[in-house]
């Protein structure tokens, strides 16, 4: 294949290679990338177009004037952001490179550009497919720079014949192709060890995620009622939770990733009454103390990983007791909620422990109706509600001795007469929450949790309504939760005296999701799986990992050192027993034995068939020049050494004066000079022959002292 088409259709790789990465941060449109693609197979026949097109460089410069124009318009207005008006620069200059290529530098350039556009593109994506991109790149950046350097040599030190050296078609041959591949696999190892090695300052950002449309599922800090069509299910995974400690053991609750907690209901929308938050306290290892522990809940930890989703509260399992982040403040809100500063556009990562709630049914049966006036104040609140809502919650609550007892009344009720579904119509003018209660009787689970709060403040028990997510679907490949928006969830959580917030959830939700949603295929799983890992160890990277791997590499040395130092114990132990024990046998005996047996052989090896073996070089096969060599240092043992000055016949004439060596030595010359100055392979008899002179030559006594020279 020709250099010159290789060394063309690398640079075309590579560049479609870069406007993939483009691609994926979504910083060009498609207008912008097909018009890109349009001018990128265009350019292959530049060399035609311009000898056609008379006036084509004229042409070029009023189309930099009319960009020229448009950047300076681009940075002020058009682009969404500066660096997506970096990236539409670095499209042109290099599309204008490509397009009038003339010298060695513009070749040069046009790698340059390519590399600022993958950096460019690393800087707004975090997407697992960069990952193969990337190694694409340095695959073909490699084979570029190294064609790009054979074709400026060829051009410096042969400038006639540059062009016909470059056409010939065994220049790149496979060989090169797999050197290069070795050399790109090289320079990706040491680009993980100095990813790796070298110490983090900061971390990629993502683009803004705007919130879901009040009709699609998906997390929101309100909840509003009255609302009506067919809602959406979203898919995306806006949380990935590892767990880590104490979810093993028997008896845990049901999994609810806590968000907010809502207190004031208007009949139609619910709001946090008090939007004050106060400042948590942030120690110096990066942990926040969110609450006191209390007797009998099992410890929980686990790893957060939560994309941006337009909110800034952090998601945790209830009584959460200690969260460990990098961000320099928390909040918590008045219903036990906690946030950052200001919503992130990045995806951030946290560790938490918490205390799990676990009350017995004894204690939940023991609490009576002794509620103190500000928890009836803030938690009893309702609007004006309809005589048949209010008629429904005393049927439910007469008869009842303790606040439980209402609590299990009101969510069999829930559970026995309504029906969840996604489909909200209209059927009538009431409120809401009564059309859902008498009329339609089907809802979502805002509504399910919206008619159990009702119906317990209307009976004198204060409750509050949880926004958060549900448990997720667990990745048996990562081992994780994969929490998506449609598992955006509302429940209920009950006051008991003596016992505390207790988390209550009427919605009947786990028939309906069985029948409508299947669980991840295995393939699913595993892209999911290698898309986390690729979060947690390459975006999310973080100098606190570095020290965390040079810790465990610290131990996992001592702990090889010491196995190994117990080892070699045990070894130095085994080879003393062994000593004393042929010390005891006879030790010099067995030297002495061990000595003679060399010593016979040395003298009796040319009796030994197959000896010849014995007589050549270490590592030389019978075809090579190392019976040559071996004969030399014969001649050279017997006074006969080789002058430097001598080539190898001159000193096989020089032996003329001794007939008993100048035979076997011509002959083994004239074998040395097929070999060495032939290039051919001695055949087998011809091998045999060789060895036969060698073994002549070993056994002749010297007949005479050589002449001085």
């Amino acid at each position: 294949m020709r250099f010159t088409f290789i060394f063309k259709l690398t640079i075309y790789l590579l560049i479609l290679d870069v406007l993939a990465a483009l691609a994926v941060t979504d910083a060009l449109g498609r207008l912008e990338l097909a018009a890109a693609a349009a001018v990128l197979v265009g350019s292959w026949w530049t060399d035609a177009v311009r000898r056609r097109v008379p006036n084509y460089r004229r042409l070029w410069d009023i189309l930099t004037t009319a960009f020229v124009l448009y950047a300076v318009l681009d940075v002020a207005i058009l682009a969404d952001s500066f660096m997506a008006a970096v990236i539409h620069l670095l499209l042109f200059l290099q599309l204008y490179k490509l397009c009038n290529l003339e010298r060695h530098r513009d070749l040069l350039d046009l790698l340059i550009l390519t590399f600022l556009q993958l950096l460019a593109a690393s800087t707004l994506t975090v997407h697992l497919v960069f990952l193969p991109l990337f190694c694409l790149y340095v695959l073909l950046g490699i084979w570029a720079l190294i064609l790009l350097h054979l074709k400026r040599e060829a051009e410096l030190a042969w400038p006639e014949k540059s062009q016909e050296l470059l056409a010939d078609r065994g220049l790149v041959t496979v060989r090169f192709l797999a050197t290069s591949g070795g050399m790109a696999l090289l320079c990706l190892v040491f680009t993980l060890a100095i990813f790796f090695t070298m110490p983090r300052i900061g971390r990629s950002f993502l683009p803004f995620q705007g919130p879901a449309t009040p009709l699609t599922t998906g997390f929101t800090d309100r909840v509003d009622l009255g609302s009506f069509g067919s809602i959406q299910q979203d898919a995306t995974i806006v949380m990935r939770v590892t767990p880590q400690t104490g979810f093993d053991r028997p008896g845990l609750p049901v999994l609810r990733w806590r968000g907010v907690a809502l207190d004031q209901f208007d009949g139609r929308t619910w709001s946090l009454s008090d939007g004050r938050r106060r400042l948590l306290r942030r120690l110096r290892d990066g942990t926040f103390t969110m609450g006191p522990l209390r007797p009998g809940g099992p410890l929980v930890s686990y790893e957060v990983y939560l994309e941006p989703i337009g909110s800034d509260l952090v998601f945790a399992l209830p009584r959460l007791v200690t969260l460990q982040a990098t961000s320099p403040t928390l909040t918590q809100d008045a219903g036990d909620g906690f946030g950052l500063p200001a919503a992130p556009n990045i995806r951030i990562h946290y560790q938490a422990l918490s205390q799990l709630e676990t009350p017995r049914g004894e204690a939940l049966r023991a609490a009576g109706w002794d509620y103190p006036a500000t928890l009836r104040a803030q938690y009893l609140q309702l609007p004006p509600l309809s005589p048949q809502l209010r008629r429904l919650a005393a049927d439910l609550a007469a008869g009842a001795a303790t606040p439980y007892e209402v609590a299990r009344r009101v969510d069999g009720y829930l559970r026995r007469e309504m029906h969840y579904s996604l489909n909200l119509d209209r059927r009538s003018e009431l409120a809401p929450l009564d059309e859902f209660l008498f009329v339609r009787k089907t809802g979502n689970c805002e509504y399910f949790a919206t008619g159990m709060a009702v119906l317990l403040r209307a009976a004198g028990i204060p409750t509050r309504l949880v926004n958060g997510f549900q448990m997720g679907e667990w990745n048996e490949v990562g081992r994780y939760f994969a929490i998506r928006q449609r598992d955006a969830h509302s429940w209920v959580e009950i006051f008991f005296p003596g016992v505390g917030w207790v988390a209550a959830d009427p919605t009947p939700r786990a028939a309906f999701e069985s029948e409508a949603f299947s669980g991840s295929g295995r393939l699913a799983k595993y892209l999911d799986a290698l898309r986390m890992h690729w979060n947690r160890y390459v975006v999310d990277y973080s100098l606190a990992d570095q020290a965390g791997l040079a810790t465990r590499l610290r131990e996992q040395s001592r702990i090889l050192s010491r196995r190994v130092s117990r080892d070699w114990s045990g070894w130095r132990l085994q080879v003393r027993r062994l000593a004393r024990r042929i010390t005891a046998a006879g030790l010099p005996l067995g030297l002495l034995a061990v000595l003679l047996a060399g010593a016979w052989f040395l003298l009796r090896r040319r009796a030994i068939p197959g000896a010849d073996r014995w007589l050549r070089c270490p590592g030389a096969s019978p075809s090579t020049v190392g019976f040559y060599e071996r004969m030399l240092r014969l001649l050279a043992r017997r006074g006969w050494p080789r002058s430097p000055a001598l080539t190898a016949r001159e000193f096989a004439a020089s032996l003329g004066g001794r007939p008993d060596l100048s035979g076997p030595v011509m002959e083994l010359t004239s074998l040395y000079e097929r070999v060495r100055f032939g290039g051919e392979k001695l055949p087998p008899a011809d091998e045999a022959r060789a060895g036969a002179l060698l073994r002549e030559l070993t056994v002749r006594r010297r007949a005479a002292t050589s002449p001085a020279r």
